[in-house]
């Protein structure tokens, strides 16, 4: 680039140029307006904030109808949050399955689950099985594909090897990617063990190919249905595993309950209080019912930014890659892109400099989350399993992800490209900027 180029782009904001996004520029999000004040306000005067016993409330069932429709399941359980609504499937499965075959769970104490992902779901793993087992659980983390989904080849290996010691499998979508979930559905039927979807982030999303025995839905972020809790929904097409989420979350067991799900009698079971508040149920309709639109220009944005990553006239060579759609867009989700080692032999630029020249402009970006090997709270659960975690190492080194609330806005194509537009144009001044900015994880 010559220098009367460089001199008719903008000063990067790092170097003490105007950042892309001037002060009030920063979406919000989630939505709100009038709408969600009058949802609080009738729900508050009318006074039932909790309905349990003869039936689920208002707001309650007109979430678990609508998250069960519109992500092709044909049962909802409204949970607390996405942590519950994995322990929630997980158990109704292992209770199905240990009342057909009780000798089935001897000898088996893991579950395969993502390396990156929140640590919060493989809480949830241990909530939703260790009571009814009364013994440890082994958690076995899977390295991370390239879209930092779970990666079914290494799931297979592993399986391959110790099948027979395995209750479950529990993928996990990830930064708009579904990933491999058909090949865990096969995975599942080869060995005969238990699969959870934890979908926690794909509110919104259709996905059209094979779908988990369960799966687990929530906000993301400031999305989450505050402030009187965060919200979830735990799915199934099975109408026993639904009775059995049901009468998990201590609500709609009594023959007179209006329910979507076909009655049958029910112990009451003593998991512990799952019940899902009707402001938190209420605020999660509408914040779904929002992202339909969000979804449709999330999914123009990512594919027009896409278009703009492999534009030969911006880069001259791809410097930053994002997995290919495989679902309608899920608004809920971030933008992730992971640097391509022609990043540092192009441009001279790492990762680092990526995010702290995106920070400066206005536009937060961070690497994502910690992948559990290296998270201090729960690296001991990888240790002993001699694993690789190369993908998601890499993932976590490479990684620029920017948060979904600028995903969603119109404006998000002309500001990334603007960005993009400094970096090559003062690409000689921008290397080690990385290093003068702390990480934001």
């Amino acid at each position: 680039m010559s220098c009367e180029d460089v001199s008719r782009t903008a000063l990067p904001a790092i170097l003490g140029g105007q950042p892309v996004l001037a002060a009030g520029d920063e979406p919000t999000f989630p939505p709100r307006g009038d709408l969600e004040v009058g949802l609080l306000t009738e729900i508050t005067r009318g006074g039932q904030w909790f309905a349990f016993g003869r039936g689920a409330g208002e707001w309650r069932l007109t979430l678990e109808q609508l998250v069960a429709d519109s992500t092709g399941y044909a049962y909802g359980v409204g949970v607390p949050n996405g942590t519950l609504g994995i322990a929630v499937g997980l158990r109704a499965q292992l209770r199905a399955r240990q009342a057909v075959d009780p000798q089935w769970v001897v000898g088996r104490e893991r579950v395969l689950v993502a390396d990156t992902t929140h640590a919060s779901a493989h809480y949830g793993v241990l909530a939703g099985l260790a009571p009814d087992l009364e013994r440890r659980i082994v958690l076995v983390p899977i390295d991370a594909s390239r879209d930092a989904t779970p990666s079914s080849a290494a799931a297979e290996q592993y399986m391959d090897q110790h099948a027979d010691r395995v209750l479950a499998l529990v993928p996990v979508t990830m930064y708009g990617a579904f990933g491999e979930i058909d090949r865990f559905v096969a995975l599942a039927r080869k060995y005969d063990v238990m699969l959870h979807h934890d979908n926690a982030l794909g509110g919104g999303a259709r996905y059209e190919r094979s779908r988990a025995t369960t799966a687990s839905v929530s906000g993301q972020g400031e999305g989450k249905a505050t402030p009187a809790g965060e919200a979830g929904v735990a799915l199934t097409s099975d109408p026993e595993l639904a009775r059995i989420m049901r009468a998990d979350t201590h609500t709609g067991i009594g023959p007179s309950r209006l329910d979507a799900i076909p009655f049958e009698e029910m112990p009451r079971l003593t998991a512990g209080n799952l019940r899902l508040g009707e402001h938190a149920a209420g605020l999660m309709v509408l914040q779904w019912l929002r992202a339909y639109q969000a979804r449709v220009q999330a999914r123009e944005n990512r594919r027009r930014v896409q278009q703009l990553l492999a534009e030969p006239g911006l880069f001259g060579v791809p410097i930053l890659w994002n997995a290919p759609m495989d679902a309608e867009f899920p608004p809920f989700f971030m933008f992730q892109m992971v640097a391509t080692e022609e990043l540092e032999e192009e441009l001279g630029l790492s990762p680092a400099d990526m995010r702290a020249i995106f920070c400066a402009e206005g536009m937060e970006a961070e690497r994502g989350f910690t992948p559990t090997h290296r998270d201090p709270a729960w690296r001991h659960v990888a240790e002993g399993h001699e694993l690789s975690y190369e993908g998601s190492a890499h993932l976590f080194k490479k990684s620029v992800i920017v948060g979904g609330k600028y995903l969603r806005d119109p404006r998000f194509v002309d500001w990334i490209t603007a960005i993009f537009e400094k970096v090559v144009a003062y690409k000689d001044r921008l290397r080690g900027v990385g290093d003068t900015m702390p990480e934001m994880t």
